[in-house]
C-alpha cells in the first residue's frame, strides 16, 4: 500500500495488536477459567460446604456476562479500523487483494458474535438456566446428575470457546499478510 499516513498506521495498530489481544482474552477463559472453575467444584466436594452445580453455574454466568459486555464493542473497534483500511487500501487504488484481505480481517474479527449466536447458543441458555436456578449455592450438594450436566457443559463450553478465539487470531493474521501485500 503507497499510503502510510498516521491514521493508517494507527489501524493497523489497532486491528491487528486488537485482534491479538482479544483472541487470547477469549482463549483465556477455555484454557484458565472454565479448568479453575471445574477444579474448584472438585476441590471443594471433600470439605463441609461444597460448591453445587448452581454455584459453579452462577460462577460462569459472571464471567460470561463480563466478557459479553466488554468484547462486543472491543471487536467491533478492531473490525472497525480493519475495514477502514480496506476503504482506505480502495480508495487509494490498491492492490484488490488488499482490500479484499483486509475486509475478510474484520468479518473475522467481529465473526465471535455470531459463532456466539448460531454455535453456543443452546449451551449458553442452558447455562444461564442452571445459573437462575433455586438453590442457595452452597452447601446443599445438588444430584450427580446436575453436577454431570454443569460438568459437561462448561466443558462444552469450553470447546467452542476456545474455538471462537481463533477467529480474531485468523483474522490478524489475514490483517498482517494485508499490510504485507
Amino acid at each position: 500500500m503507497a499510503t502510510t499516513g498516521t491514521s493508517i498506521r494507527i489501524a493497523q495498530v489497532i486491528g491487528l495488536g486488537g485482534a491479538a489481544w482479544l483472541s487470547g482474552n477469549i482463549a483465556s477463559l477455555s484454557l484458565l477459567t472454565i479448568p479453575t472453575l471445574l477444579n474448584s467444584h472438585t476441590q471443594s466436594q471433600t470439605q463441609s460446604n461444597p460448591l453445587t452445580p448452581h454455584t459453579l453455574a452462577q460462577q460462569w454466568r459472571q464471567t460470561y456476562e463480563l466478557g459479553k459486555s466488554q468484547n462486543r464493542p472491543i471487536s467491533a473497534l478492531i473490525a472497525s479500523s480493519f475495514a477502514f483500511l480496506a476503504f482506505k487500501a480502495r480508495t487509494a487504488g490498491g492492490p484488490r487483494s488488499v482490500v479484499a484481505l483486509y475486509g475478510l480481517a474484520a468479518l473475522l474479527t467481529v465473526g465471535i458474535a455470531p459463532f456466539t449466536v448460531l454455535v453456543m447458543r443452546g449451551t449458553n441458555e442452558r447455562l444461564i438456566s442452571l445459573s437462575e436456578g433455586t438453590g442457595k449455592g452452597i452447601g446443599k450438594v445438588g444430584s450427580e446428575q446436575e453436577e454431570e450436566e454443569v460438568r459437561g457443559l462448561l466443558e462444552r463450553w469450553g470447546r467452542l470457546n476456545g474455538v471462537r478465539s481463533s477467529l480474531p487470531l485468523i483474522g490478524g493474521v489475514v490483517g498482517v499478510v494485508a499490510v504485507l501485500t
